[in-house]
């Protein structure tokens, strides 16, 4: 604003000069041209007045500017805040869904599952008699059962693909011998991280 103030009264300045300096040496209305060629001058005054206060860009529209940017700055932060709450609620309803659907696949012929949010992690628990009891045989003669553990290893690599597939990739499907513990299987991201039957 200051810098058209400027621009404007110092056109009409030197445009007022040179029509009173024509007036005087050419018989013209040097009262008239005189006139004006002051008003243009006050008003060159009062522009070169309000720069000093104002600078040549007005402070209250930058002030504007900046406030208008803070407040954009402000909803775009909240807006994706919101869009990661609603994508955060939403994983963790998924990861409810995938556990659910793992209890009714185990329950019958496995045992129990639970969920680890922290670590991203399915266990898997054997309550069932016949599955306790085949476990039981398998982690005591390893050797003797190599086919039923690369079948176990086969069915749990498959079911981790899945819930890959489902979820995304971080999540780790695991068998342990009892609620205790220890673990016999860990499968993630396609392969078999730990076998402690092999141990």
């Amino acid at each position: 604003m200051g810098l058209i103030l400027l621009l404007t009264f110092g056109f009409m300045t030197l445009m007022g000069v040179l029509a009173w300096w024509y007036a005087a040496h050419y018989d013209g209305l040097v009262g008239t041209t005189r006139a004006l060629t002051i008003i243009s001058v006050i008003g060159l005054i009062g522009s070169g007045v309000y720069v000093a206060k104002n600078g040549l860009t007005s402070h209250h529209a930058a002030s504007t500017t900046t406030s208008k940017q803070a407040s954009l700055n402000s909803s775009q932060y909240f807006a994706k805040k919101q869009s990661q709450e609603a994508a955060d609620k939403k994983q963790a309803q998924n990861e409810q869904y995938v556990l659910k659907k793992l209890q009714e696949a185990y329950k019958d012929k496995v045992g129990t599952v639970s969920f680890d949010q922290a670590t991203k992690t399915y266990t898997v628990t054997p309550t069932v008699a016949s599955f306790k009891t085949a476990i039981g045989k398998i982690w005591k003669y390893p050797t003797q059962n190599s086919k039923s553990i690369k079948q176990l290893e086969q069915s749990y690599l498959k079911m981790s693909a899945s819930i890959d597939k489902a979820l995304g990739d971080g999540y780790t499907l695991q068998l342990t011998k009892t609620s205790d513990g220890p673990v016999i299987i860990k499968a993630k991201a396609g392969k078999v991280t730990v076998s402690g039957l092999n141990n």
